[in-house]
Parts: structure tokens; C-alpha cells; sequence
């Protein structure tokens, strides 16, 4: 078995700003409340003329860069994503991108799908089926929201992130997985008949806060690591209050959690996590030989966390 873990990460942050300004004229509030509520000072929406596809090419293309490879060396493309445009993002994207000689899927699992995703592809490189996989995260909520709806329009985002897996030393990279769900909590968080995304805001908060704690413990669990080994976390970027609950049961120093993307970007449901890790590792935050955990929750309800070491 191979060491399984990220060579290469980008990202394709959209340039379109909605600022709390405009949804408190729209909703009759005031921008505290809407921060108070969410922790957002801005989200990002993509061009509505803009695919999925045009998405994950912008951000796959960057990580493919910063892994150091060429095109040709991808031998599968795994799209993540709960906003699909088309059912093969993943073959049009292997086109786009010049990958040759490349298999490919399209999956999705909520908020969790970068998780879910990552885990996947992990597989292909730890058995040395496929040396190196392009994960790509993409979500464009806005084209599922409905504009009067308060408890949606003010979370959501959309955006685009990508790792390019491969195999590293015995050292470093991803060294425990955990995924679960409880499809019993599919009617708080899903689309409605109109396709547009419909939640109870508390049922999933509840939800969230709960699983945090439980999927960091589970995944050092099985990693044979503890909380105290931790270098930073990397969340799921929800709801900013959220992720403050869910850290302060957790018991871990919110310094070392990141939460820019929330605050600036918003929730972009699949793409938070890899974004949030790109961010800190650019920062200089998350360096050579950390621990890391990357955690996430969403509808289904699914959750779901991965621990690595940072580097190559």
C-alpha cells in the first residue's frame, strides 16, 4: 500500500460580491443581524452563464499546476458536487483539461462531497491503481436558491476547490477516513419541488454542532492520534456560529480553526473545506509536517472527517 496524500491544491473563487448590505435591504434588516446570525460579511456567486465544468477547469487547472504535473499525468477525475448542471462533469472536465488516458466519476454527498470525494480518490493512489487523481469540489447554490427565502439566501455561495492526489512519503499524508450518515435526517436539508434548497435551520444546526466533536474523536480514533496532536482544523464552512459551537464542545482553540471562508465567501456546500485548507496552507498556517484535520457535515444528513500530515 502507497501513502496517499495532496501534492497540489487551487481554487476558483468567483468574483461576483453580495454583501450583507443588499440582503438586509432585501429582507428588511439590518447587516448586524445578519452577521450576528451567520458570521458572513460577504458571499460569492458565480456568473449564471458559467458551468460546472467552466468552474472545476479554473480550479483543477491551478492544482494541477501546484502539484508540479502535467495534464497527462491524471490518470482520474472525481467531481464533487449537489448542484449538477450535467451528470458528466467529470468526463467534460477530462477533456477540458487534457488528461489523455483518465477515468473519472461524478459524486455527491451534500456538504460532505469534498470528504466523501477525497476519501474516494485515496483508494486509487493507496492500492497504486492510479498514481495521481484530481479531486474537484464545486457547488453553485445560487442557481438552487430561492431569493425571498431568508434562511437560505443568506448562507449560501458557490465556488470551486481542487487537490491533486498522489502518492508521498510513509510520513506524511492521509492517515485515518471517517464517513457516516443518517438518512432520517434527509427532510431537514434537501430541495424542495421548485428545486430550490429548502432547510430547517435548527434541525440542522443541531445537527452540526453535534457531529463536529464526534467526527474529529472518531477520526483520531482511528488514526491512533489525540486531540492534542492537532495542528489545525478545517471545517466545513457553514454557518460561522456553528463552527464555534461545535469547536467549543469539541474543546479545541478556535486560533487554530479556520473560518476566513465563511466570513468572506460564504457557504459553497462541497468546496468549503478544500478552500479553507488552501487559504491557511497560502497563509503559511498549516506547514510541512502538521496535523490536520479536515471535517464535514451537511444534508443527508451525512458527516464525515479525514486526519493527514501535511506535506509530500
Amino acid at each position: 500500500m502507497y501513502s496517499a496524500g495532496i501534492l497540489g491544491i487551487g481554487v476558483n473563487i468567483p468574483e461576483i460580491v453580495i454583501t450583507n448590505e443588499v440582503l438586509a435591504q432585501r429582507f428588511g434588516i439590518t447587516e448586524e443581524e445578519i452577521f450576528m446570525k451567520t458570521g458572513i460579511l460577504e458571499r460569492r456567486y458565480e456568473s449564471p452563464f458559467a458551468s460546472l465544468t467552466d468552474m472545476c477547469e479554473i480550479a483543477g487547472m491551478r492544482a494541477i499546476e501546484d502539484a508540479g504535473v502535467n495534464s497527462s499525468e491524471i490518470d482520474m477525475v472525481i467531481i464533487g458536487t449537489n448542484t449538477h448542471d450535467t451528470h458528466i462533469t467529470a468526463a467534460l472536465v477530462q477533456d477540458r483539461i487534457g488528461a489523455t488516458q483518465c477515468a473519472g466519476l461524478d459524486l455527491h454527498s451534500g456538504c460532505s462531497s469534498f470528504i466523501t470525494a477525497l476519501a474516494t480518490g485515496a483508494q486509487f493512489v493507496q492500492t497504486g491503481l492510479y498514481k495521481n487523481v484530481l479531486v474537484i469540489a464545486v457547488d453553485k447554490c445560487s442557481s438552487l436558491l430561492n431569493p425571498m427565502d431568508k434562511k437560505t439566501a443568506l448562507l449560501f455561495a458557490d465556488g470551486a476547490a481542487a487537490v491533486v492526489l498522489g502518492r508521498v512519503g510513509k510520513d506524511r499524508g492521509i492517515l485515518g477516513i471517517n464517513m457516516q450518515m443518517d438518512g432520517s435526517g434527509g427532510k431537514y436539508l434537501h430541495l424542495d419541488e421548485n428545486k430550490y434548497i429548502k432547510m430547517d435551520g435548527r434541525a440542522v444546526y443541531e445537527f452540526a454542532v453535534d457531529r463536529i466533536p464526534k467526527a474529529v474523536y472518531k477520526v483520531l480514533e482511528v488514526s491512533g492520534l489525540s486531540l492534542s496532536d492537532i495542528n489545525f482544523i478545517v471545517p466545513h464552512q457553514s454557518n460561522l456560529r456553528i463552527i464555534e459551537k461545535g469547536i467549543e464542545k469539541l474543546g479545541y482553540p478556535m486560533e487554530n480553526v479556520h473560518t476566513k471562508t465563511i466570513q468572506y465567501y460564504g457557504n459553497s456546500s462541497a468546496p468549503t473545506i478544500a478552500i479553507g485548507l488552501y487559504e491557511e496552507v497560502k497563509e503559511g498556517r498549516i506547514k510541512d509536517g502538521d496535523l490536520v484535520v479536515l471535517v464535514g457535515y451537511g444534508a443527508g444528513f451525512g458527516w464525515g472527517s479525514v486526519v493527514l500530515r501535511w506535506g509530500k
